[in-house]
């Protein structure tokens, strides 16, 4: 059946293959026990914690690179991500967040002075948290572990996945709760 197909159909098959059957097995799967659950809580938590006070001079994303109405527009792409049950399809979730964060960096810089990935991750933690999308851990671990590696780990999806991943790191949460504490009043420091 598949003797003469070139590698083009390969991969479109075996993309077909992974969404058939993941979308058949997400119900026993995803988020399978309850420490997954428990985890996607206290991360859930964590960013509508953060998103109550959060602002973009907390994580030192420059004036030029704000755009209100476009992370808006990433924020809810990055929340589709559990309409979805193949990891192709939560990875394009994560690419068109993405793009229109990395569309906002360009304008900016066109306007201005060049904008690259040291603006690029502070942003993009901004909107992870703002959207604080539900099962979020969940959602990576998910595609971490059923897409194909050869499809995950190659060109734009595997940059934003993992900034992605990076973004919604306890470690980044953390970074951006101690620029919030050093940002509230009477703890002698400034905001941006």
């Amino acid at each position: 059946m598949w003797r003469g197909a070139g590698e083009a159909e390969l991969e479109a098959a075996g993309d077909f293959l992974e969404k058939y059957l993941l979308t058949k097995l997400h119900p026993r799967i995803f988020a399978a026990y309850p420490v997954d659950r428990e985890r996607d809580e206290v991360l859930e938590q964590r960013m509508v914690a953060l998103g109550r006070f959060v602002e973009p001079g907390h994580l030192d994303i420059p004036e030029r690179a704000r755009d209100p109405a476009a992370w808006a527009m990433a924020e809810e792409e990055l929340r589709k991500i559990n309409m979805y049950k193949a990891p192709r399809d939560k990875i394009v979730c994560v690419l068109n967040c993405c793009r229109i964060i990395n569309n906002v960096l360009a304008t900016a810089a066109q306007e201005g002075e060049a904008a690259g990935a040291d603006d690029f991750l502070p942003v993009l933690i901004y909107v992870t948290i703002r959207a604080a999308p539900e099962r979020l851990d969940s959602n990576l671990q998910y595609i971490q572990r059923f897409r194909r590696a050869a499809r995950l780990y190659e060109g734009e999806g595997a940059y934003f996945y993992t900034n992605l991943v990076s973004a919604a790191s306890p470690a980044s949460l953390l970074m951006s709760s101690a620029y919030n504490t050093a940002a509230q009043p009477g703890s002698g420091h400034r905001t941006a």
